[in-house]
């Protein structure tokens, strides 16, 4: 009992912090679309690349903002934008966001037309996260499936348990079951970790 508690205090931090931040990349490249369509409209009214993002600092909401409004800062205090850029490329490394950034870099150092790049990024953008929604949607019943096929083993057991406590106890009591339980944790491991791997797509 100690060894899982000390186990659980040294792993459940980092779980936690771990799924936080998926969970603030996962919004960021959902606010993405619309906070650069705000940018464009920006640049179309006149506005200048500063302005557009000091502009879409305060009208998104965080966490995308939150790193709209570092920018906004660090250009104030005399950062070049396309260092802020790649700054916050380095605390958000999402593809999305690394890509659109790219695009806007690039666009501005060329000197194209940055409001028809920006508006294309936003279309590519909308059209990836449709894409994503629609796979998510058609890999979710594979999912539930495996999680229930992964557990079905213990709420069997617990129920034979209950029924025939003296038969199930050489489970746990005996050197023959403790290679059978060995080798139903580890076939059961496999299978979940084989249906994940075959219903997850890189999107």
């Amino acid at each position: 009992l100690t060894s899982l508690v000390a186990t659980g205090a040294l792993t459940a931090p980092a779980w936690y912090w771990g799924r936080l931040r998926r969970q603030r990349f996962r919004k960021i490249e959902e606010q993405l679309p619309d906070a650069f369509m705000m940018l464009a409209s920006s640049l179309q009214a006149g506005a200048s690349i500063n302005m557009a993002f000091q502009s879409a600092s305060t009208q998104v909401p965080p966490p995308l903002s939150q790193e709209f409004q570092l920018i906004v800062r660090k250009v104030q205090l005399g950062v070049n934008l396309d260092t802020a850029l790649q700054e916050m490329e380095r605390r958000a490394p999402l593809d999305s966001l690394i890509m659109a950034s790219s695009a806007i870099r690039i666009s501005r150092e060329v000197g194209g037309n940055l409001i028809e790049t920006i508006k294309s990024m936003a279309d590519t953008l909308r059209r990836k996260f449709s894409m994503e929604g629609k796979i998510i949607s058609l890999t979710a019943q594979g999912k539930a499936q495996g999680r229930f096929m992964a557990f079905l083993p213990l709420l069997v057991g617990g129920g034979l348990a209950f029924l025939d406590p003296d038969a199930m106890s050489k489970l746990i009591s005996t050197p023959v079951g403790y290679a059978v339980s060995l080798v139903i944790i580890v076939m059961q491991a496999l299978g979940y970790i084989f249906i994940n791997k075959t219903i997850s797509i890189d999107t």
